[in-house]
């Protein structure tokens, strides 16, 4: 007679036998912390590329190199952080964690002829230490949800540490928050699996104290009651009144961050509703649910960025945009007759779906249709049911999968391998702004964002041709990014090219009539061209759209001079050394002006100035020699030109014999 196997009756699996015997107990607790070192150890090697890396142009302005609250780290702006939006968002603890970073990061160059910056390496090092937690605390969730059984815990844990995707969260500096958010998000679901067992309050008071932290670290950890609600439903346990109540706080505390989110990123989805209609806003939605799946199974094409589809001229999209809702049915249909089998797949495409369901383009945000950071978290489900079912193909009586279970190891050790290998060519290619956009222009040609990235970091190391060819092709796809003529303009100038530039500007202008910079910019070129009249409309027009702006008064006063209009850019220099009184270069233009308008003792205290705030500056010192040959006092006069030589300015032998037959 054939012996029955005894099933697990929540989820219809095999139970595993478990011993009693205190050795067994051991050996199996030195297993656990064996594999959960292994997976730190593999996932260190693996990421480790990832600390020689600098930091890039996108989004990392923002939030360290150009942030004034991050370069002063303390208790001030630590409070500002909680009471202020950052970087178009609510994440005061990611924001913290930068600061502190920077705190402890030293000045250099990213590498030769790159300005100075703050060094990256310990943002590197934070990242990849946080995702070496989430590591460990995915095994440790994972273990404690499936009842201890460890290969379901090394299986996912293990994809999750070495997938591909996930390098974007851990090597993109500005991605901070996503492994910190998860930190705090997985914490606290383990904290929530142990209430579920010991049924102690202060258990759930504590999920909710990491909740908040989450919360505090990312705006998407609102889907934790969500997730909490999945648990239940893969443990068995009914939807009662008292069940759901012990939830109430938490979806408070979501609503309530929800609330602040979408005040704060309310304008950023506006572009995207008017664009696409909402049956091509269902096929998005459709499509990231798909394709996430699809590449965290064959991670081919990863990429920084995933630009929308080009959209015909009929309003057409490529045909798969059309499959990808009927393939999200049949998957549902799938997971949903399942449920009468078994709640592994319903448990894992809850925690799939919920963690997604926050970012997948229904409503359009930004240029980009999909990103890997956006599978760190959600992967987790999926993993979970590989997981699972690798599991079961080791403890199953069926002497016909039974047989097969080292060929299943054989390939997964070489799907493993592949994924590594994978995962580590991923770091490298943020290692800065040229290697990061380079590797999205050759995977997605149009992908006009990369041509302006990498454009914008050619010209900041005034490698001028290459920008000019980025952003000349960037402009062959899209022609109405103000913005991007506007770039193309500034490159020309640098380049010499001022007619080009003149030409780029103008485009930019008739795109966008309401950005300052740009009618500044133009007045510069037509400045220079000596359209002095011209060079002033403009000039007046960039001070109406941005009225009091040093940077047009300071380019106004250049012209003025130029023009010997000297009464004019001595009021301009006034208005701007009023906002910079120790730049010495405004009080020596200031200075000259006054000496050309017979002002000496105002051109001499300017000059004086001058040599206060830079005792080094010879020229000024030449400036003060010849205002006091104006004031008729040769000695000190002669006194200055002296101390001018000695500064290495140059100073006639004529002039010096002359200043000191006159001083006496």
């Amino acid at each position: 007679m054939k012996k029955s196997v005894q099933r697990n009756r929540r989820t219809n699996s095999p139970v595993i036998p478990q011993t009693s015997t205190g050795k067994r107990k051991g050996e199996r607790r030195w297993a656990t912390w064996a594999i959960a070192a292994s997976l730190l150890i593999i996932t260190w090697f693996l990421y480790k590329p990832s600390l020689d890396n600098k930091f890039t142009n996108w989004d990392d302005n923002v939030y360290v190199l150009e942030n004034a609250q991050v370069k002063e780290p303390g208790m001030k702006n630590a409070g500002y952080f909680f009471t202020n939006a950052s970087a178009s968002n609510y994440h005061p603890l990611t924001m913290l964690s930068l600061s502190l970073d920077y705190k402890f990061a030293g000045k250099k160059a990213a590498s030769a002829g790159e300005p100075v910056q703050p060094d990256a390496l310990p943002f590197h090092i934070t990242s990849l230490f946080f995702h070496l937690l989430n590591v460990l605390l995915v095994f440790i969730f994972v273990y404690l949800l499936s009842r201890k059984r460890l290969i379901v815990a090394t299986v996912t844990a293990l994809l999750f540490a070495i997938h591909p995707m996930h390098v974007e969260s851990v090597a993109w500096i500005s991605e901070r928050k996503d492994v910190l958010y998860t930190f705090f998000f997985l914490s606290g679901l383990v904290v929530y699996l142990k209430y579920l067992e010991k049924q102690r309050w202060i258990l759930l008071v504590a999920s909710g104290l990491l909740f908040v932290l989450s919360l505090f670290s990312k705006p998407s950890a609102v889907v934790f009651p969500l997730v909490l609600i999945a648990i239940d439903y893969f443990y068995g346990r009914k939807f009662t009144a008292a069940m759901l109540l012990e939830k109430v706080p938490f979806f408070i505390l979501s609503a309530v961050f929800g609330i602040i989110t979408v005040l704060i990123q309310g304008h950023l989805a506006e572009v995207g509703i008017k664009v696409f209609t909402v049956v091509q806003r269902i096929m998005f939605a459709s499509y990231g649910l798909v394709m996430y799946q699809y590449r965290l199974i064959v991670p081919s094409g990863i990429s920084a960025f995933y630009p929308y589809p080009s959209v015909t001229s009929s309003g057409n999209l490529p045909p798969f945009f059309y499959l990808a809702p009927g393939i999200v049915i049949v998957i549902a249909a799938i997971v949903a007759f399942s449920a009468r089998y078994t709640k592994v797949l319903g448990f894992g495409y809850l925690f799939y779906f919920i963690s997604t369901i926050l970012v997948i383009q229904f409503v359009p945000v930004g240029n980009a249709i999909m990103a890997d950071r956006y599978s760190y978290l959600s992967a987790i489900g999926l993993f979970f049911i590989l997981g699972w079912y690798v599991d079961q193909a080791f403890i199953t009586r069926n002497r016909m999968f039974h047989s097969l279970r080292w060929i299943l190891t054989g390939f997964l050790c070489i799907y493993f391998i592949f994924l590594g290998k994978t995962a580590y060519e991923q770091t490298k290619v943020w290692e800065n702004s040229e290697t990061l956009w380079t590797d999205v222009i050759s995977k997605y040609p149009q992908a006009f964002v990369a041509l302006k990235h990498r454009g914008n970091y050619y010209s900041s190391l005034n490698r001028f041709d290459k920008a000019i060819g980025d952003y000349e092709a960037f402009t062959r796809i899209r022609q109405d990014d103000a913005g991007i003529y506007n770039n193309l303009g500034n490159a020309y100038r640098l380049h010499g090219e001022n007619d080009k530039a003149l030409i780029a500007y103008s485009k930019s202008i008739t795109i966008d009539s309401l950005d300052p910079k740009t009618w500044l910019n133009r007045a510069v070129i037509y400045s220079i061209g000596k359209q002095y009249n011209t060079a002033m409309r403009d000039f007046n027009k960039a001070l109406t759209l941005k009225a009091g702006s040093m940077e047009i008064y300071i380019s106004r006063s250049v012209m003025y001079k130029e023009m010997g209009r000297y009464r004019e850019a001595v009021d301009d220099y006034s208005r701007v050394i009023s906002e910079n009184p120790r730049n010495e270069n405004y009080f020596m233009d200031r200075g000259f002006c006054y000496f050309q308008l017979k002002q000496i003792p105002e051109a001499l205290s300017d000059f004086e100035r001058c040599m206060v705030l830079n005792p080094a500056n010879g020229h000024a010192c030449y400036n003060i020699s010849a205002a006091y040959n104006e004031l008729k006092n040769y000695k000190k006069a002669y006194q200055f030109a002296i101390k001018a030589r000695s500064l290495d300015y140059p100073v006639d032998n004529n002039l010096l014999e002359t200043l000191k037959k006159k001083g006496g």
